[in-house]
């Protein structure tokens, strides 16, 4: 779905900003405006198209079934900020087909980890939890990202998808589709009418500390090896503000399989 799946970058840094959370609650406001409008409802839902039409809208424009397929491995790299907590790091992600993933990030002062699927089990490791294997909700959205090909797969792993209207993102009019997975709860994916492209995706995953809702707003898409790529990410929870700027994307590059190993226990 986000062709550098950076979402889970939000995953990864809860278990840390938590630990942040009272200084920041005297510092700043319980969260961050998001720097994206608000969406607003569009009461006209009329002659509606179907969640297939819009996923076939949504392919095309990322460049095509095609040119998704000739794609086996991306490597990317980036920076993040969580301005109302001071603290900021980098990012790196790997991924290769058909299910192989690694999201790994560093804060300077604080310590590094990630999260890791090796096409079959899936660790978090981070400097306030440890190192963790996944199970359950955790390990299905993990699997679910882990997909290289996740755009052409969206059916099977959203067995259940429905049009719910149109609403006002930023600058975008967009179809609301709700994606209910096998395992876990519904997402809201905001796919741009104009552009076919997905620009917001509404969410609550487990984490170490339970439930949590985020939003996503994906910016700045790029064309890299002819599919589109954003480039600017911004998560917004009721904890903290996240965004997140890619500055490097290489694809069909030679990724070591040890790049998927489990990580070292912290």
């Amino acid at each position: 779905m986000k062709r550098i799946t950076l979402i889970l970058v939000f995953v990864m840094l809860a278990a840390i900003t938590s630990a942040a959370q009272d200084k920041a609650k005297s510092d700043a406001p319980k969260a961050d405006a998001p720097k994206t409008d608000a969406p607003k409802t569009d009461a006209k839902t009329a002659a509606l198209p179907d969640a297939g039409e819009i996923l076939e809208k949504y392919i095309k424009a990322l460049g095509g079934k095609e040119a998704i397929e000739k794609i086996s491995s991306r490597s990317s790299k980036g920076t993040f900020e969580i301005e109302a907590m001071n603290l900021s790091g980098d990012i790196e992600n790997y991924q290769k087909a058909p299910n192989k993933y690694a999201s790994l990030f560093s804060i300077s002062g604080v310590g590094g980890g990630g999260q890791v699927y090796d096409g079959a089990k899936g660790w978090d490791s981070n400097p306030m939890t440890g190192l963790r294997e996944l199970a359950g909700e955790e390990l299905a959205v993990l699997k679910r990202e882990a997909d290289f090909y996740q755009p052409l797969n969206l059916k099977k792993h959203f067995p259940k998808l429905e049009v719910k209207g149109k609403e006002t993102v930023g600058v975008s009019e967009t179809y609301v589709v709700i994606a209910t997975p096998a395992e876990g709860g519904p997402e809201k994916l905001y796919f741009d009418i104009a552009t076919g492209l997905l620009v917001r995706q509404d969410a609550e995953h487990e984490t170490a500390q339970g439930k949590v809702a985020s939003e996503a707003y994906f910016e700045d898409y790029k064309d890299i090896g002819g599919v589109k790529t954003p480039h600017l990410l911004k998560i917004v929870s009721p904890m903290f503000s996240l965004k997140v700027k890619v500055t490097d994307v290489k694809t069909n590059v030679e990724i070591e399989d040890t790049k998927f190993n489990k990580p070292s226990g912290n």
